[in-house]
């Protein structure tokens, strides 16, 4: 009974702190979510005047009373002028839009000329002339205080007796009594609150303890809830004259269209307003420990005593009722466990069958599934076959397809040379010397070609060797391939060599034609002019469609793209047909250049300036890359069986102007 008893007792108050946190949650979780800032300044430590006693004392116990009522504080102790106009400039940007914004000094103040200065401790004006300039002005407070959005509060503790003011007042440099004694009246501004430690143009007393009687009174009342800022003021007023027998009275001036409240807790009857018809044990224990004070207390005290009674009533037939409710329990439970056990019997029996219904099924899902998957299979092989046989169709006409297109495209070569030719013709009476350079060029043309020729011719006789000794020795197959793969490796290059001379020869000359041309389409001298004028008339013929030197330069620019690996065909005249259209474009797309509309010179040295190939290679079916040219793939080219029935294939040389660089070696074809 004694552990019972502690329990609850501990219990009790366990309920009661509870009780008092929900209730105090509850007050300030109701309560509108304000952001309130303040400025608080207390100048204690003056250098040209006797130190002060209590501002530093006011402003820190200010600051803590108001932090304690929700506002954010920026604090300042003995700061000179300064630091007050930094402090001050923080509070004008925290003040913006602000909902409460608060400006409270404690030090010495003056007024000059109907104006009110503060006085930071490094002041020491020798005359009133010097105020303005080592003061801090109270309107550039109430101009920080107009950042908020709310209530303005000023509360200036600042009419001590200042020696400073009547020093100033007495020197010979003063032109008029504008130095008053005390502060002045400041004007009226809507919604703001100006409150002073005494009236207007009188002197505050600093105090004897440690806070000043007005701050002292002030601190006093914030602590106490619910008070409305001019009822709040008001208690100060009355404090404040009583403690100092009469001698001081602040005064306040309030311009507000609304109320304003410091401290925002709830007080006793606004709590028991909430509590007066609850029945929350905890909550009434809650009151009773906030405000022991009140006269309310016993009420909820009384009311406590009641619900506790009303409780333990409540307990005892809860008790019984549980007691009835378990015997009864007891008595289903009983019934419970015999149904339970048949329910298992039953539930094992059904478990076997169904054990047996289901291996069953899953012989039979079995055999299904076996015999789609072969259906499946047998479905994809014809598919596959189906595919394989669209392949070879498709194929063969791709081969058809492209021997017509070689056809066309040896037709469409016949008659672009028939053309040169006939163009030819047409200037030779014209152009003597241009038709002189492009001979030289023709010759060198062929040159290259015959030399070309001779290459390919060595490079078969050399494949007729390799493959009688392929006869002889067919255990050494795989070394002479690579002997020979190396050896034609090499005499590529020779030829890509020697082609890449020709065509830089055959492109001065085209040069020097076009040089030639040029002088020829000079106006020409008066002594010259008959006889060209003659030669005009005899020459009826009309001038060819585009120049020698056009020609030319695109014929060179087909072999810089064949060399580069942009372009397959025959180099020619032709600037508009397809496959230069394509070459033109991947050239132009993979070095990031513009596309020219025509040929000319600057397109030929970007392509000069290529070192080697840079258009990827594309492999005809059958074919595959290696070394940077096409070759047949190995498990294509059928070798005998026998070393006595391998015979040596004569390769034939495919001409280069037809298809590219083409040839056959050691049974194999090679394409570039």
């Amino acid at each position: 009974m004694v552990a019972r008893s502690s329990t609850g007792s501990v219990l009790g108050l366990l309920l009661v702190l509870l009780a008092y946190f929900c209730a105090a949650e509850a007050t300030f979780a109701n309560e509108p979510t304000e952001r309130r800032v303040a400025l608080v300044i207390g100048n204690s430590a003056y250098r040209a005047v006797p130190r002060l006693l209590n501002p530093r004392n006011d402003a820190q116990d200010v600051s803590a009373a108001l932090r304690a009522v929700g506002f954010e504080v920026i604090e300042g102790h003995d700061l000179d002028r300064r630091g007050m106009g930094e402090a001050l400039g923080r509070f004008a940007r925290a003040a913006d839009g602000a909902d409460a914004a608060l400006f409270f000094y404690a030090g010495h103040g003056l007024q000059f000329r109907g104006e009110n200065f503060l006085l930071p401790v490094d002041a020491s004006p020798a005359d009133e002339l010097a105020i303005p300039y080592e003061t801090t002005r109270v309107a550039d407070v109430v101009e920080a205080l107009q950042n908020a959005a709310g209530v303005r509060v000023l509360i200036l503790d600042a009419c001590r007796n200042n020696p400073m003011a009547n020093r100033i007042s007495s020197s010979n440099r003063t032109r008029s009594s504008s130095v008053g004694r005390g502060l002045a009246p400041i004007p009226q501004n809507k919604g703001m609150v100006v409150a002073y430690a005494t009236q207007a143009n009188d002197v505050a007393a600093d105090g004897m303890g440690r806070n000043s009687p007005f701050s002292a009174a002030f601190i006093e009342q914030l602590g106490e809830p619910g008070l409305e800022i001019g009822q709040l003021f008001r208690k100060v007023a009355v404090n404040v004259n009583q403690r100092t027998t009469g001698k001081q009275t602040p005064e306040l001036s309030l311009s507000l269209l609304g109320d304003f409240y410091f401290n925002r807790s709830e007080t006793d009857i606004q709590a028991w307003a909430k509590l007066r018809e609850s029945d929350d044990a905890a909550a009434l224990r809650g009151f009773v420990s906030r405000f022991p004070g009140s006269y309310l207390a016993d009420a909820a005290k009384a009311r406590v005593d009641a619900i506790d009674r009303a409780q333990r009533e409540s307990a005892l037939n809860q008790q019984i009722a549980r007691y009835e409710e378990e015997r009864r329990k007891a008595m289903a439970a009983a019934e419970a466990a015999a149904k339970t056990e048949e329910a298992r019997l039953a539930g094992e029996k059904a478990e076997r069958d169904r054990l047996v219904t289901a291996q069953a099924d899953i012989r039979r899902k079995a055999e299904d599934d076996a015999v789609r998957q072969q259906a499946e299979q047998k479905r994809r092989l014809d598919e596959r076959f189906a595919e394989l046989e669209a392949e070879k169709r498709r194929f063969q006409s791709e081969l058809a397809a492209r021997a017509e297109q070689e056809a066309r495209r040896a037709r469409d070569d016949k008659e672009r040379e028939r053309q040169s030719v006939e163009r030819d013709r047409l200037a030779a009476g014209q152009a003597d010397r241009i038709r002189t350079a492009e001979d030289d060029a023709s010759r060198q043309k062929l040159e290259e070609e015959r030399r070309i020729a001779e290459r390919l011719a060595k490079l078969e006789e050399e494949n007729r060797r390799a493959s009688a000794e392929l006869a002889a020795r067919f255990k050494a197959e795989q070394d002479i391939r690579d002997t020979s793969e190396r050896e034609r490796t090499r005499l590529i290059a020779d030829i890509e060599a020697e082609r890449r001379r020709a065509a830089e020869e055959l492109q001065r000359v085209q040069r020097e034609a076009g040089a030639a041309l040029a002088r020829e389409k000079q106006p020409p001298s008066q002594d010259a002019a008959p006889q060209i004028a003659s030669l005009a008339r005899d020459a009826e013929t009309p001038a060819p469609a585009a120049g020698p030197g056009i020609a030319g330069l695109t014929s060179t620019i087909h072999l810089e793209l064949r060399r580069v690996g942009c372009y397959n065909g025959k180099p020619d005249a032709e600037w508009s047909s397809r496959q230069t259209k394509q070459a033109v474009q991947q050239f132009a797309r993979l070095t990031r250049t513009s596309i020219p509309d025509a040929p000319n010179d600057a397109f030929l040295d970007a392509l000069k300036r290529q070192p080697g190939r840079i258009c990827p290679l594309s492999c005809p079916r059958g074919q595959i890359e290696r070394d940077g040219a096409c070759v047949v793939q190995k498990a294509q080219v059928k070798r005998a069986e026998q070393p006595q029935k391998v015979r040596a294939q004569t390769p034939k040389a495919t001409p280069p102007a037809r298809s590219g660089r083409c040839f056959s070696f050691n049974g194999q074809s090679f394409c570039e």
